[in-house]
C-alpha cells in the first residue's frame, strides 16, 4: 500500500508530474484535491461579497479524500491545499515541487494570471509557504522538497519513486530562491505589496 502526496505552488509541476508518479507506480489511483472539492461542492457559502467566493469546507474535503483514499491499494494524491486538507493518516511521502520565481513568472504570465496572483504565488513560492505548512502538518519524516526548475516532469516523477523507495528520501531546506532573488537585486520586484 503506497500513499504519495504531490503539493507545491501553482505552476511547479504537479499535476503533470503527478500522472507519471502514477503509472511508475502501476497505475496507482489519482486523487486531484480541487476536483474533489468542485464535484462535491466541498466549498462553503461566500461570508463576503467579494465576487461570491466561498471557502473551501475543509473537513467535507478531508472526509471525502479519506474515503478515496480507503477504496484502493496504491494512491497519488495532488493539490497545492494538501497540507490544509489532509493528516498524516497513511501517508507514505509527501513531495513539495518548487519551482524559480523567474521561471514561474513566465509561467504565469503565459497563463494570464493577473499582476496580484503572480505577486502572491511567487512570494509564496520564494518564502516557501507549502514547504513550510507541509512539514507543519505532515511532520518533516515524511516530506522531501524538490526542484522542477529545468527537468521534465518524468525526471521529477523518477525522482518521486526513488525517495519513496528509500528510507533516508527527505530533503528539506535545500531551496532558497530568497538568497537567489536578493543576489539578483529583484527582491523588492518579487515581494513588493
Amino acid at each position: 500500500m503506497t500513499r504519495v502526496v504531490i503539493t507545491g505552488n501553482p505552476g511547479v509541476g504537479k499535476h503533470t508530474c503527478a500522472k507519471f508518479v502514477s503509472e511508475k507506480l502501476g497505475k496507482a489511483k489519482l486523487i486531484d484535491i480541487n476536483r474533489v472539492i468542485l464535484s462535491n461542492n466541498a466549498i462553503t457559502l461566500p461570508t463576503s461579497a467579494v465576487k461570491g467566493i466561498g471557502e473551501i469546507d475543509v473537513k467535507k474535503t478531508e472526509k471525502l479524500i479519506l474515503e478515496e483514499i480507503k477504496k484502493t491499494k496504491d494512491v497519488v494524491i495532488v493539490g497545492h491545499l494538501a497540507p490544509y486538507v489532509l493528516r498524516t493518516t497513511g501517508i507514505d511521502l509527501v513531495a513539495v515541487l518548487r519551482r524559480s520565481p523567474y521561471l514561474l513568472a513566465k509561467i504565469f504570465r503565459q497563463r494570464k494570471y493577473t499582476p496580484m496572483k503572480m505577486r502572491e504565488n511567487i512570494a509564496a513560492e520564494i518564502l516557501g509557504i507549502t514547504l513550510y505548512d507541509s512539514v507543519e502538518t505532515f511532520g518533516k519524516e515524511r516530506v522531501a522538497e524538490l526542484d522542477t526548475t529545468g527537468k521534465t516532469p518524468q525526471d521529477i516523477a523518477k525522482d518521486i519513486v526513488s525517495k519513496l523507495q528509500k528510507k533516508s528520501r527527505k530533503q528539506i531546506g535545500i531551496i532558497d530562491w530568497l538568497s537567489l532573488v536578493y543576489e539578483k537585486g529583484d527582491a523588492q520586484k518579487f515581494l513588493e505589496y
